[in-house]
């Protein structure tokens, strides 16, 4: 449903393609070449350190997206919640497809730089569970991040899309922590012996 005019989005006026791509391109960008570097070096601490962070960072916007900004959203209004998905979109759309796609890759590779068998219950287990986040992430949460943000560039008229696609996503942020945390169950109990 289109809004009137007085129920627009008020845009911010550095909210353009360009501000949007230049600001967020490093954030696309510094993980995959990061990786790359480390992968080039074969050093096994660089790699172990980068999944770790890497997927605090991935686990830690899931949380402050699925928790903190889904209770923060809950008590304001449509376009309120409209305004805050104009902030959050970009940042959103450039850093979580990156971030998820290079933990998930360091996280393969360290299963094969410690010689971990694919065919153990734990790592099958482990790459289901890492399957299904990338399909969440790249077939759900990026089409809607994507909708969310031609909304935005073309004047935020349907604030009613915004917020369903935005509230959709915060909800499937809750979905991957939860899932997320399994996967931190898995390899904490793999690199403790626990699990072998």
């Amino acid at each position: 449903m289109i809004n009137s005019n007085a129920e627009r989005v008020a845009l911010d006026q550095k909210f353009t393609l360009k501000n949007s791509f230049l600001r967020g391109f490093p954030m696309l960008v510094i993980p995959p070449v990061l990786l790359v570097i480390i992968l080039y070096l074969h050093n096994f601490y660089y790699l172990e350190y980068f999944h770790v962070v890497a997927g605090s960072m991935w686990t830690g916007m899931d949380l402050v997206m699925g928790i903190f900004f889904s209770y923060v959203m809950k008590g304001l209004n449509n376009i309120e919640r409209a305004r805050l998905s104009t902030r959050i979109t970009p940042t959103m759309l450039f850093f979580m497809p990156a971030i998820s796609s290079v933990t998930i890759t360091a996280g393969i590779e360290l299963v094969i730089f410690l010689k971990f068998s694919f065919s153990s219950l734990y790592i099958i287990i482990a790459l289901i569970i890492a399957f299904i986040l990338l399909i969440q992430g790249i077939g759900i949460f990026l089409p809607n991040e994507l909708r969310v943000y031609s909304e935005i560039l073309h004047g935020g008229k349907n604030v009613e899309k915004i917020v369903r696609l935005t509230m959709f996503n915060l909800r499937l942020s809750l979905s991957q922590v939860i899932l997320q945390i399994a996967i931190i169950f898995i390899m904490a109990g793999l690199a403790t012996g626990v699990f072998n």
